[in-house]
């Protein structure tokens, strides 16, 4: 068996090697939605500010550092990237959601005010409406 400098089978370096580099997998490997759910959708489900940690905001009013930039309104975020996911599927496992119009799915079941998704051209969007549940 080879042994490293510190008295460590090589098989557990390697190891230990393997799960710094997954690690360090930059943040450009998430798709658009994975940035989206996890910096704008839960948050807005549980009646939060989205989540701007390690973000840096420009003249443009655009959130960067993550994947993909943000850019949030009053009532908005929106993760701009490509909308490789469609709705109907990225909402699958989500029971809390209806389709209101081709495109366009709303919360319906237990947060008020209602939120709304879109699939724009440009990303993805939640928006705070005015429609109670």
């Amino acid at each position: 068996m080879i042994r490293t400098t510190f008295n460590m089978p090589a098989w557990l370096g390697a190891w230990v090697l393997g799960c710094v580099a997954a690690a360090a997998i930059p943040a450009s490997a998430q798709d658009a939605w994975s940035v989206f759910e996890t910096r704008c959708l839960v948050p807005y489900e549980h009646i939060a500010l989205p989540d701007t940690r390690g973000l840096v905001v420009d003249e443009e009013q655009l959130w960067s550092g993550a994947a993909y930039p943000l850019r949030l309104t009053e009532d908005s975020c929106a993760v701009l990237g490509p909308t490789d996911t469609p709705l109907a599927q990225a909402l699958a496992g989500r029971q809390a959601y209806e389709e209101v119009a081709p495109g366009i799915w709303q919360s319906h079941l237990w947060r008020e005010p209602r939120i709304e998704l879109e699939a724009a051209a440009d990303g993805y969007v939640v928006r705070e409406t005015d429609l109670e549940s």
